[in-house]
């Protein structure tokens, strides 16, 4: 158990290097440029030489505390930063679940459904120009153009006011569509039975989703510093277009993984519950089974339709 508890924490104090002191290093180190050089001096590498060779030189004869203090308001500063950075990463995080409820957040998930609509409306036009000429190839070109073109803004319709919230919510629905399942309800049962293998991938992804929620809390950090330093405003708009591609990437991963993870071992929840399932999961039994987890004595088809709109599993 101390070897345990000793590689437990070594693992963690990584973890923590890696992820929150180190760049919180680098943005104290920012810090301190900024406040050398300033906007009209913000590129000038001879007074970044000229304040280093007058800090080296107030150091020589000055005590050993005065340099221990230095480095521990340093290691501080650093410290705060990753802190904070952590802190707008959880908020990012957080706004992913957001509905489309409220002025703001309603008028910006009907954007992106009308947008979807008019994608939808070219695929069903193109698909049935493709079903008079099922032999013309520049057609179904054209189709498969149309359906990634509305697969690009969302795999089912709209609800959310963000692309990386609709992504988790398709997840819900295309598994209530597809085995009738309340994806919500049913996770916490399906991630007891999935294998080490499955548990790891799904980790290291939903690792990935945190660390590109992180990476919008440094960009809003460095955002703001380029108030006072222009080089870290540079810096804070191409890290948050990384966060930005980075999030899409690592949810669309996660959601991917969390389906398939229904399609491999939906069966074995059923199993594991009680229900008949010699051959493919079905609608019906993922029926029974949302019933079962949700603690419902009968589900409504009503009721049932409208277990789609339950939030998905979150990174």
């Amino acid at each position: 158990m101390n070897a345990f508890v000793a590689e437990l924490g070594k693992q963690l104090v990584t973890r923590w290097t890696a992820a929150l002191l180190l760049p919180g290093a680098l943005f104290a180190a920012a810090v301190v440029l900024a406040s050398v050089l300033g906007h009209r001096h913000a590129v000038d590498q001879r007074a970044v030489a000229a304040w280093w060779d007058g800090l080296a030189a107030g150091r020589a004869g000055g005590s050993g505390a005065s340099l221990l203090i230095d480095a521990v308001a340093f290691l501080l500063g650093a410290a705060v930063a990753g802190l904070v950075a952590q802190s707008v990463g959880v908020l990012v995080a957080w706004t992913w679940s957001l509905t489309g409820s409220g002025p703001v957040l309603r008028r910006l998930a009907d954007r992106r459904r009308r947008r979807w609509e008019r994608a939808d409306a070219a695929v069903l036009a193109a698909e049935r120009a493709l079903l008079a000429d099922t032999g013309d190839t520049a057609l179904r070109e054209r189709t498969r153009r149309a359906i990634a073109r509305r697969a690009a803004i969302c795999l089912v319709e709209p609800a959310r006011p963000t692309w990386v919230g609709d992504r988790l919510h398709a997840t819900d629905v295309r598994v209530h569509r597809g085995y009738g399942i309340d994806l919500a309800s049913g996770w916490p049962r399906l991630w007891l039975l999935l294998p080490d293998e499955a548990r790891s991938e799904l980790a290291a992804a939903q690792d990935r989703c945190g660390a590109a929620a992180r990476l919008v809390g440094w960009g809003l950090l460095y955002a703001v510093l380029g108030a006072f330093w222009w080089p870290a405003l540079v810096v804070g708009l191409v890290a948050l277009l990384t966060a930005r591609y980075r999030a899409r990437l690592s949810v669309a991963v996660y959601a991917d993984l969390a389906e398939a993870a229904v399609d491999l071992y939906g069966r074995d929840l059923a199993l594991q519950l009680g229900l008949p399932c010699p051959d493919r999961l079905t609608r019906e039994i993922g029926e029974q089974v949302t019933a079962i987890v949700r603690k419902d004595d009968v589900v409504p088809r009503a009721r049932r339709a409208g277990s789609a709109d339950r939030p998905s599993p979150r990174p």
